[in-house]
């Protein structure tokens, strides 16, 4: 605890880091690539404002925008006709309050370092994916989530944003203040202006006890298996490899600190110092060999590195003690670059996902050694995947250069069932009529785009293609009157002085 539980106010910088240009071998001269390897953008198009006013002139003198944090999307999200603002200078924690159990910080906070600032107030950030070098607004802007069916998406955790708005006026949007437009704020994928400050809503510190063990694909679908593993433990993770029947279940729970000398005792590694990595870097080349054996056409010998992995895994995390983010965040080495689709579903489809994803397997043999499933708790967000229920989500993974046909036949194989998805991942694959229709109040969140960005400064041009398509389907579903998320046919609506008669399509004045 920092002493005297005093309200801890930082200016200091919070990061190691500065610019978040990715300069590895990978990147093309003159350009830069995301850590997917799936959009490259050039290198002369990025700006580093040090301080609001710096982002308020970039607004002002340019009229095509998009931020960028740390380049982890797999979507085009920062890709811009105009410039692009990092906000990786924007990195400082301003203010930790313990008391109310709050985090106040810019939006260029690396996640990681968040984490580490919290650590002596016996504090958390309430949720966390699979990595956590991700900036603070960016994770929060793409509706990051993490693997607890008890537990919320990150942008739920947000009580306050302050915004940098097209026509450069800075306003604060509160969950209290003003609640319709805070639900719109996130997931919103930067389209209402520039965030450059908010207000976190933090969860107790706490240290897991982690267990990992493989089990065959035909147990998941035909028991209670799945179900058991995402509702009787706080944060699970179940990663099947199709081409070997297999699928590793991963789960976590909280613990008291003072029972940890005696589990260690009984067997459990102690991590509680560092983080434990859910795939090391000998782990990490068979996958790799893997990939190499499969473009070969050995697919015998792939999948038998596949049963290397899963043994390798196995040995290493079966059972192990650690502080929350580095139990949470167990994704150390970035893996290996891909395409992703991560489809969300009502959870209580569960089995019907499972059973047709493992018929499609069974008969098609997919383009990678693995995809992977998490559940989330319902929130109240206009475009979230979360949005009024528990989700199950399956992210598809997949090399850039087969991705589109694999994610094209999954979205085929799962549409009967009905899907969301994750806005940074694979929405270039989906088609604006079926999305339209999985948000129930997408008018509302399109009429504020409109209403913030007329001119559509922070829209890049698929932005600015889907903010018209789903325009345009909304103006004509069924020739009706679309109003906050309900279609009212045959229908008089009294609008100041003027009376509209929509009937069967046809609109009388």
């Amino acid at each position: 605890m920092a002493p005297n539980n005093e309200k801890l106010i930082l200016e200091e910088d919070a990061s190691n880091s500065t610019e978040a240009l990715d300069d590895s071998s990978s990147s093309p001269p003159g350009k830069v690539v995301n850590w997917a390897e799936t959009v490259t953008v050039e290198s002369e198009k990025f700006r580093f404002p040090e301080n609001v006013e710096e982002i308020q002139e970039f607004i002002r003198t340019h009229d095509k925008i998009r931020c960028a944090g740390a380049l982890h999307s797999c979507a085009p999200l920062i890709a811009s006709d105009g410039i692009i603002m990092s906000l990786t200078k924007l990195d400082k924690i301003l203010e930790i309050d313990p008391d109310a159990m709050t985090a106040r910080v810019q939006s260029g906070v690396p996640i990681h370092n968040l984490c580490e600032a919290l650590v002596p107030y016996g504090l958390a950030v309430g949720t966390l994916g699979t990595i956590d070098w991700q900036t603070i607004s960016g994770a929060v802007m793409t509706g990051t989530h993490g693997g607890a069916l008890t537990v919320p998406s990150l942008h739920d955790f947000v009580t306050s944003y302050t915004l940098v708005k097209p026509n450069t006026k800075i306003i604060t949007v509160s969950r209290n203040e003003d609640p319709h437009l805070f639900s719109a704020m996130a997931p919103s994928m930067g389209v209402f202006g520039a965030i450059v400050e908010l207000t976190i809503k933090c969860v107790p510190l706490q240290m897991l006890e982690a267990k990992f063990e493989t089990v065959s694909f035909d147990t998941l679908v035909n028991d209670t298996t799945f179900a058991d593993t995402m509702e009787q433990n706080k944060y699970a993770r179940v990663v099947i490899y199709p081409s070997i029947n297999k699928a590793t279940l991963w789960y976590a729970n909280p613990i008291d600190p003072s029972d940890i000398p005696a589990m260690i005792a009984n067997g459990a590694y102690d991590s509680t110092n560092d983080y434990m990595n859910f795939r090391n870097n000998e782990e990490k080349e068979l996958l790799e060999k893997y990939l190499k054996l499969c473009d070969e056409g050995n697919y015998d010998a792939a999948d038998k590195t596949l049963f290397e992995v899963l043994a390798s895994q196995e040995s290493r995390l079966g059972h192990y003690l650690g502080r929350y983010n580095h139990v949470l965040c167990k994704e150390r080495n970035n893996g290996i670059p891909h395409a992703d689709i991560e489809f969300n579903f009502d959870y209580r489809d569960h089995l019907k996902v499972l059973s047709t994803v493992q018929e499609y397997c069974n008969n098609n043999r997919v383009p990678y050694y693995n995809y992977e499933i998490r559940t989330t708790k319902q929130d109240n967000a206009m475009m979230s995947c979360c949005s009024d229920r528990d989700a199950m989500w399956i992210d598809f993974q997949a090399k850039a250069d087969v991705s589109k046909e694999f994610f094209g036949a999954m979205e085929k194989v799962l549409r009967p069932i009905g899907f969301r998805k994750h806005w940074a991942k694979g929405l270039e694959n989906t088609d604006p009529s079926y999305v339209v229709n999985q948000f129930s109040r997408i008018d509302e969140f399109v009429a504020l785009m409109k209403e913030f960005d007329p001119a559509g400064k922070f829209r890049n041009k698929q932005g600015e293609e889907w903010y018209q398509s789903i325009s345009q389907l909304l103006k004509d579903r069924n020739g009706s009157v679309f109003i906050h998320g309900e279609t009212l046919k045959d229908s008089i609506v009294d609008t100041e002085h003027t009376l509209e008669l929509t009937l069967d399509g046809d609109t009388i004045h």
